[in-house]
């Protein structure tokens, strides 16, 4: 309905479109922290690690077996020891105050399947659900080959779930190719995830 020379209906939908561009641009201009993990992120550690877990794989999964995983694998104790073990390096990404993404990296020895004389392991690389596509999977990356190199590791490996498709996708893109395969025990579902690497 016009009234004058004014067409509310169109100025209403200019609104609406300024809006949404003002909120597109917020997300894309966010910025991310990345800091090191420290024994005072136990908690953190426990509710992020779990959160992004079950958001990965619950809808694949028996409630049951995830209920026993979770209790194995990511208490408040358990990520207390792994910040304390020197040969693990955790990183967390936050956004406003709020932990959205983390990396977990060990150093030492490695499974047979892994052709390396220095091997650096990806042990995690969990983002937020709210937060995927956002390019912080490619930066994670990144960081860990960068860590690679800047520390004389000469592999980069990780374990990935045979039926993660879109993560073999990830890691394929960033050179990564399959070298062997494991057990992983969810609860009492014994799963197939394959070894993959690449070279630094």
């Amino acid at each position: 309905m016009s009234v004058g020379s004014y067409n509310y209906q169109e100025v209403f939908q200019s609104l609406i479109f300024a809006s949404i561009l003002y909120i597109c641009n917020m997300a894309q201009n966010i910025a991310y922290t990345f800091r090191k993990g420290t024994t005072a992120d136990a908690i953190l550690l426990a509710r992020l690690g779990w959160q992004t877990f079950n958001e990965t794989f619950a809808a694949y999964n028996k409630p049951e077996d995830m209920a026993a995983f979770h209790k194995t694998m990511y208490s408040p104790e358990l990520q207390a020891a792994e910040l304390a073990d020197p040969a693990t390096e955790f990183v967390i990404v936050e956004a406003a105050g709020e932990a959205i993404a983390y990396l977990k990296l060990n150093t030492g020895a490695a499974p047979a399947a892994i052709q390396a004389k220095n091997p650096l392991q990806i042990n995690r690389l969990y983002i937020s659900k709210l937060w995927l596509g956002k390019g912080l999977g490619d930066q994670l990356m990144q960081l860990s080959i960068e860590k690679a190199k800047q520390n004389g590791h000469d592999v980069v490996w990780l374990t990935v779930w045979e039926h993660n498709e879109r993560a073999m996708r990830f890691y394929q893109k960033y050179g990564f190719r399959e070298v062997g395969e494991l057990e992983f025990i969810l609860g009492q579902d014994v799963q197939r995830d394959l070894y993959m690497q690449r070279e630094v």
